[in-house]
């Protein structure tokens, strides 16, 4: 019999979300609370999106390259300490609950969603991650997995597919980047993503 989903294993559907790509919350309406110091408002692009796409690219590997289980090393370039911090400071949560994870994220697409270099604060670059997921969040063994969308069940067995939207800081004028935030998008929202056709 698998265990009956107490509140504690409920927030584990928020915070596995994190800790499979993105992190839970995030403003309703997109709006980016993160800033970059980098281009100047008047600036021209520096670089061109075949540039943009092959370093979102390269951090989304990295990121899948990681163990889901450790936190993420100071010597991971490719994370803002802000983002860093996020996802340690949740992963330290589910490991005090004996939560470890089982299954593997395989990313199925990329697609830059916003790129303004003249974005107040810095270059603004956004991108959707198309995400086939099997991880699974165990107790002693157990399955304790909860539906992100709906918290009170269980998460259904098999691969399942989401979208994040990603969002980027650089501090060399668009050279090179670092995840800053992470988003999963509601089932809504991921319908109206590039990775719904």
């Amino acid at each position: 019999m698998r265990p009956t989903l107490t509140r504690s294993t409920q927030a584990l559907a928020c915070a596995a979300a994190l800790l499979t790509l993105a992190a839970c919350g995030g403003d309703a309406d997109g709006e980016k609370t993160s800033a970059s110091s980098s281009a100047s408002p008047s600036s021209e692009p520096t670089y061109d999106d075949a540039h943009l796409m092959a370093e979102v690219t390269e951090i989304d590997k990295k990121f899948q390259s990681h163990d889901r289980n450790k936190p993420i090393p100071k010597s991971a370039s490719w994370a803002t300490d802000d983002y860093r911090k996020v996802y340690n400071d949740d992963l330290a949560a589910l490991k005090e609950q004996g939560v470890v994870q089982k299954g593997k994220t395989k990313t199925t697409g990329l697609h830059i969603a916003e790129s303004n270099p003249d974005a107040p604060g810095g270059w603004d670059l956004t991108a959707y991650v198309c995400v086939t997921s099997t991880l699974r969040y165990y107790i002693d063994g157990e399955d304790v997995s909860a539906d992100r969308e709906n918290p009170d069940q269980p998460l259904p067995k098999g691969p399942r597919d989401f979208v994040a939207l990603n969002s980027f800081v650089t501090s060399d004028n668009g050279k090179t980047w670092r995840l800053d935030d992470s988003e999963t998008l509601s089932e809504a929202r991921a319908k109206d993503s590039p990775c719904a056709s």
